[in-house]
């Protein structure tokens, strides 16, 4: 009898840690699932600098609802780090099969020097040009038992 119950005690655990770790498993892949579509607008244009309004829409196509930090967005052209957002610690839930809007991330770019990739941008802007800037965002998913860093890079196209 006793080692019936050893046995049956055992199984149990064992079924118990089985279906952890399948669990965690499975929130983990449901992290790499998230997706972000940002769009950059130019909020305000000058010789003095340039304002890049940051709208970030955050698509979960799982089942799984997770939370993430506020994301913190830097803009590239060229190689070279333009400006970046500010860092808001705030949290963010994103709930299965749904999304989130994130509105109005600022980015400030100025034209410190005659010779910086900054004021080609601005320059170009100014005659109407299109430029191609790389948006990067960056946040961290929080699964409760675990965080897991996430980054993302897209090419947005800025107008005047």
């Amino acid at each position: 009898m006793a080692t019936l119950n050893k046995l049956i005690m055992g199984t149990a655990v064992g079924a118990g840690v089985i279906a952890v770790i399948s669990y965690f498993a499975n929130m983990r892949r449901a992290s790499v699932q998230l997706e972000v579509v940002p769009t950059a607008t130019i909020h305000s244009l000058s010789l003095s600098g340039l304002t890049i309004r940051i709208d970030a829409l955050l698509k979960n196509p799982t089942g799984a609802s997770f939370k993430v930090k506020f994301p913190y967005v830097k803009i590239s052209h060229k190689d070279s780090i333009l400006g970046s957002s500010q860092v808001i610690d705030k949290d963010i839930t994103v709930p299965a099969f749904g999304q989130v809007m994130i509105d109005n991330i600022q980015v400030e770019i100025s034209t410190m020097s005659f010779f910086s990739v900054a004021y080609d941008v601005i320059k170009a802007l100014l005659n109407k040009e299109s430029i191609t800037v790389k948006v990067e965002t960056i946040t961290t998913i929080d699964l409760g038992w675990s965080r897991v860093p996430y980054n993302d890079q897209k090419e947005i196209t800025l107008k005047k």
